[in-house]
């Protein structure tokens, strides 16, 4: 994108938002893992007529208060924790008062009209699973949903892209693939996990080893949480195979059932986000969730699969297999 493009963008940006006032109780959070279905699952809720969206607010590349405020790539919180700042920057984010140098995702005039007539707020995020359950704590949002993918096809596509959540320390904030300290640091802040596979991650030392322990870090902390959970927990891979059978309950969730037909025709459309090599239809599902067999060795898939082991998340994928995922609800 060009920087005449950029500027149209961020004075469009705070010409529409200034003008308008969100009631947070009207605003939806999605969060998930990097490359989980975070931007798919917004792109089909944003189709509804009335809504408008944020773009990963805690991304210090557009929003760059964040790291001023303590904001990391991943932060995590007691949900005891009182933290002003933070408390205050968020309320800014779920009223839709702040606006970063790219929060316009796509310079489509289809989505300038849904800033446009947007009067409920969707806020999309990879950075706050670690802190869903402070969040949930402190703010009365419409809807949290929590949506969590496969580890092996999340990590796949993370080393496919480089896109994985973590960025440089200092501006412009490049993407980046976290090391072994940084991944050690944020598991140290987690004091229910148990010391002995703190220890063991010291051992690691292959980049997918990396990323599956971060993968976790950001399941462990929601899925660990008392039930019932303040959000509803969306399997990726069943809104590929059961695509209008999952997104009925999800506009029965949010009370839009009425606009189910806005929703229903991109179930077969891929994330804009999807890598540009990729198909731009879905059309097997069972092709679209077994892509990372292809890209990942089998000792990549044994590594990865050890660690979410350890963490004790393997039910996760045992229940994928079963198609059952009473246990994760």
């Amino acid at each position: 994108m060009s920087k005449p493009e950029q500027k149209i963008i961020q004075y469009l940006d705070r010409l529409i938002f200034k003008s308008k006032k969100f009631n947070m109780k009207d605003t939806i959070l999605i969060a998930g893992s990097p490359r989980s279905g975070t931007s798919w699952l917004m792109e089909i809720l944003g189709n509804i007529p009335g809504y408008a969206y944020l773009f990963e607010p805690l991304n210090p590349r557009w929003f760059p208060e964040t790291r001023e405020l303590g904001f990391q790539s991943r932060i995590y919180l007691p949900s005891d924790v009182d933290w002003s700042k933070g408390e205050e920057y968020l309320r800014k984010i779920f009223t839709g008062q702040l606006v970063g140098f790219q929060s316009l995702y796509q310079f489509t005039p289809k989505e300038i009209m849904h800033l446009l007539l947007g009067k409920k707020l969707i806020v999309k995020s990879v950075r706050l699973n670690r802190l869903l359950p402070w969040v949930s704590r402190r703010f009365q949002l419409s809807k949290i949903f929590f949506i969590i993918r496969h580890p092996c096809a999340v990590i796949a596509s993370q080393l496919k892209t480089g896109w994985c959540g973590y960025h440089s320390t200092f501006p412009p904030y490049s993407n980046i693939f976290p090391n072994l300290k940084t991944i050690l640091y944020e598991a140290s802040e987690i004091k229910s996990l148990d010391p002995e596979l703190f220890n063991r991650l010291k051992n690691i030392k292959t980049r997918e080893e990396i990323l599956a322990v971060a993968w976790c870090l950001d399941n462990y902390v929601p899925l660990s949480s008392p039930k019932p959970f303040p959000w509803k927990t969306i399997i990726y891979e069943k809104l590929v195979k059961q695509g209008e059978k999952e997104i009925v309950k999800l506009f029965n969730e949010i009370g839009e059932k009425d606009f189910l037909r806005y929703a229903i025709r991109y179930l077969k459309v891929p994330s804009a986000l999807a890598p540009g090599d990729e198909p731009k239809t879905v059309i097997k599902a069972n092709e679209q969730l077994s892509k990372w067999k292809k890209f990942l060795s089998e000792k990549q898939i044994e590594r990865i699969l050890s660690i979410v082991s350890d963490f004790g998340l393997d039910y996760y994928i045992e229940d994928l297999e079963s198609d059952n995922d009473k246990s994760i609800n």
